[in-house]
């Protein structure tokens, strides 16, 4: 058994701390895992949200995605790097590819063809994985249909593109159909892989500046962003 990384309170939230989640997902693949990539915004959504907060109590695995959570942890002299979401999602495709793992992949959300594209750039560099892609406007029929499809395919790893907090509840709601798989919500990491829109510089990304840059290339984020203030005052309380 992997050891049991240490847990930090962020807002009532545990949040673990581990020199590399990849492997300490590895080391417990087969037992199933879900993985929450946390940030300010979602910390502040859990408050207010009780459903939201109690999935991510129940979840595996909870890391530190936001620049916010860093400055929480920092305050506390907790060191820990911050994990991306997008970087711990391709860390796992990575290991599944370099293994020759022959359980499908599933990627599912994003706009019609995105998880598509994606699919095909990692093919690319792995052309022996099984990928299968659903993209996230689906009728409730087709819904239905996905989730039979997901207990059939018996997948090693489900990615999640539909945006905090749904993809929180869909996986919540359908982890049980494929217990051992590996479940992560990714947001908008599908758009990426596929090249529809590109993460930050590599200098803002060092610097804790993402969140700017996406606030930049798309500036209706304000209001959602308005949480960052509020968060930084709640981190400074003991």
């Amino acid at each position: 058994m992997p050891a049991v990384p240490e847990t930090v309170a962020v807002l009532g939230l545990p949040l673990h701390l581990c020199p590399d989640y990849g492997e300490w997902v590895r080391s417990r693949r087969t037992q199933g895992t879900h993985i929450v990539t946390l940030n300010a915004e979602m910390a502040m959504l859990a408050e207010r949200t009780p459903p939201l907060a109690t999935i991510l109590h129940r979840a595996d695995l909870i890391v530190p995605d936001g620049a916010g959570v860093i400055f929480y942890l920092w305050l506390r002299r907790k060191k820990q790097r911050r994990c991306p979401g997008i970087e711990l999602a391709a860390q796992l495709i990575e290991q599944l590819g370099q293994e020759g793992n022959t359980q499908p992949i599933i990627l599912f959300g994003a706009a019609p063809g995105v998880a598509e594209r994606a699919a095909q750039t990692w093919r690319s560099r792995f052309p022996h994985l099984t990928i299968q892609t659903q993209h996230g406007y689906l009728t409730d029929a087709e819904k239905t249909a996905f989730a039979d499809q997901l207990t059939d395919l018996n997948p090693a790893l489900v990615l999640v593109g539909l945006g905090v907090p749904r993809q929180e509840y869909w996986i919540a709601d359908h982890r049980d159909r494929c217990p051992h798989a590996t479940w992560i919500g990714v947001g908008g990491s599908f758009d990426i892989w596929a090249g529809t829109k590109q993460r930050a510089p590599r200098w803002l990304r060092d610097n804790h500046l993402e969140w700017l840059y996406r606030l930049y290339k798309e500036p209706w984020r304000w209001r959602r962003m308005l949480v960052l203030p509020h968060f930084a005052l709640r981190s400074l309380l003991p």
